[in-house]
């Protein structure tokens, strides 16, 4: 684990579009850029990314990260097809159920015991939209 609390994890089946990521702490500016690199990577490719959020020691966020996300937002959303949130904070479901509709990507929360389900829901084959 990163003294920043994010590292990225692998899928359990191999596909270049999954951005996957484990949350412990605090998440930092760094942790943003390093999504945002992982991001490009795969729109380069002309793909949509997959993204999987493991959230469940998830304590915020440093200011740095609202930066890199301001900057980069559009980008951010264009990117993503299908967005899965792994947490047990009662928050996160609430925040995904008004999001949701508001976005071009499905997000879907999952609790922690779901885990597998969450993969199951990321990486079937429907999708919003691949370029």
């Amino acid at each position: 684990m990163s003294e920043s609390g994010m590292r990225f994890i692998e899928p359990p089946q191999p596909d270049d579009r999954v951005v996957a990521v484990e949350m412990k702490g605090e998440m930092t500016g760094e942790d943003m850029k390093a999504m945002v690199e992982r991001f490009q990577a795969v729109l380069d490719r002309g793909e949509k990314a997959l993204l999987f959020i493991d959230m469940t020691g998830y304590e915020g966020f440093e200011l740095g990260v609202i930066g890199e996300k301001f900057k980069n937002i559009g980008m951010l959303w264009n990117a993503l097809d299908k967005y899965a949130v792994v947490g047990d904070k009662r928050w996160m479901e609430a925040w995904i159920k008004i999001i949701d509709p508001l976005t071009s990507p499905q997000i879907k929360h999952f609790q922690p015991e779901e885990t597998e389900a969450a993969w199951a829901w990321l990486l079937a084959s429907e999708s919003v939209g691949s370029t």
